[in-house]
């Protein structure tokens, strides 16, 4: 049988996998039957850890453009965990709901000229695009889980990541 195409989004896909099962499993606690002792109590997070969770805050971005996007991300991060498991496990209608909300979230509109006090004046354009793009690529992951496609959902699933990835390097880095 001829293989054609990359392997890459099928190796994003399962090292997303194996790196979610393996943070699960890390939280667990111990099975022993025992009473376990008290947790110790955690450290206060400073603020910037708090912007996105596992996302720092970029500099450029004032404090009410940061607030904005927070609560977006947060959502769309949910979702983004939500389609992970779907994708990984197979579970269609799960995975079809998350790239259905993930495609249909509402963006982020490109300033428009003149609007120089617009906190999304702050964001780069690349960041517009790749907005564009996650769009495209969703909706290409909720129709491949529609038709239980496995092939499919994967490449389109893997595409999808990279385009989270490229976006989220632009948001930090502002490129």
């Amino acid at each position: 049988m001829k293989h054609t195409g990359s392997k890459v989004p099928f190796a994003i896909a399962g090292l997303l996998a194996a790196a979610s099962f393996l943070l699960a499993s890390a939280a667990e606690p111990p099975k022993s039957g025992k009473p376990s002792a008290p947790a110790a109590p955690k450290a206060k997070a400073p603020a910037d850890a708090r912007e996105t969770p596992g996302l720092p805050a970029p500099d450029y971005l004032p404090e009410a453009a940061r607030t904005l996007l927070r609560k977006k991300m947060d959502r769309h991060g949910l979702d983004a965990k939500e389609l992970m498991f779907g994708v990984t496990l197979l579970r269609y209608d799960v995975a079809q709901g998350a790239a259905q909300r993930i495609a249909s979230e509402p963006r982020l509109v490109r300033p428009a000229p003149g609007s120089e006090d617009d906190l999304n004046v702050a964001l780069p354009e690349r960041f517009f695009v790749l907005q564009d793009e996650a769009r495209l690529r969703a909706q290409a992951v909720a129709a491949a889980a529609g038709k239980h496609d496995d092939r499919a959902l994967a490449e389109s699933y893997g595409l999808l990541v990279q385009t989270c990835v490229s976006c989220h390097s632009v948001y930090l880095k502002r490129q």
